[in-house]
């Protein structure tokens, strides 16, 4: 019987749409789990990796949105002397 806790591909794009309302294609979730820029599968059954639901669930909620810049670091606050 398989595990409920771990989504497939499809499952993480379908939870996505459900928890955030955004629509994400597979290869643009593909994109993001090589780059690091998603979570990466906790186990593989044969060539199908598998997500844990939690992890999904808390990136789709924090994750930056379109255009946003995480590059770049706010500027420290200097001591008053």
């Amino acid at each position: 019987m398989a595990n409920p806790h771990r989504l497939t591909t499809d499952q993480v794009i379908d939870l996505i749409k459900k928890e955030t309302g955004t629509e994400l294609s597979v290869s643009t979730f593909r994109g993001y789990v090589s780059r690091g820029q998603a979570p990466a599968p906790v186990e593989k059954i044969g060539r199908t990796p598998l997500w844990k639901r939690s992890e999904i669930v808390e990136w789709a909620n924090n994750r930056p949105g379109q255009g946003a810049r995480t590059d770049i670091r706010k500027p420290r606050r200097r001591r008053a002397e």
